[in-house]
Parts: structure tokens; sequence; C-alpha cells
């Protein structure tokens, strides 16, 4: 991973991105995107996540770690981080893979009023 510094993200991209499920892409073996949901949380300028050893999403990482999480609600509100995938910790047996993504790029918006 670069050392370089990611986006900036503002207080209300955190508050409503933190300990919540966003929709994480992975770019598929068969060169189609691969979308699923994951439960994220900040830690350290990482957005982190959690998934079966087995799964996909997992494979896909693997073989190429530029993906995507969007994470969006109501009234009107989205945040799209881009980046970069590591593994931190695979998982054996019924343990989790753990999974953090340094962000890249980031798109958001929001309702003028919210």
């Amino acid at each position: 991973m670069s050392d370089k510094a990611g986006p900036h993200f503002e207080d209300w991209e955190r508050e409503r991105t933190d300990r919540t499920v966003g929709i994480l892409t992975t770019n598929g073996r068969d060169g189609y995107p691969h979308a699923a949901p994951v439960g994220v949380r900040w830690e350290s300028g990482y957005l982190r996540f959690e998934t079966d050893s087995s799964a996909a999403k997992m494979r896909n990482i693997e073989a190429d770690p530029r993906v995507s999480i969007l994470i969006y609600g109501k009234p009107k509100w989205g945040v799209l981080v881009t980046g970069v995938a590591e593994v931190i910790s695979k998982g054996v047996g019924s343990e989790q893979s753990q999974i953090r993504v340094r962000p890249e790029r980031k798109a958001s918006w929001k309702r003028k009023e919210d």
C-alpha cells in the first residue's frame, strides 16, 4: 500500500459511515463487478470489515485488491469510498477474515437541508 495520504472525510461522512452496513464491490473473476453487503467501521484511517474466508469477495480481493464501498441512507445521502483492500488476517475454520481498505478516493452527497 502506498504512503500517500488519502482523501479528507468531513465529520458527517465519518459519523454516517462508522459501524454501519455498506455495499462492497470487488472485481469478479468473470470480469463483472461483484457486490455484497458488509458491516464496516473506521479504524486508524481505514475502513474495516470481516468476511468468511471462502466467500467470493475474499477470493476476488486476493486476485485484485481494488474495491469500492458505498454507504448510503435517508433522507438522501451517500459516501462512496474507493481504495485498495488488504487482508489483515485470514480466518481459519469458523473464524472470519479481517480486511481493511485504505481510502484512495471518495465521493459524497447529501441534501442541502440535511
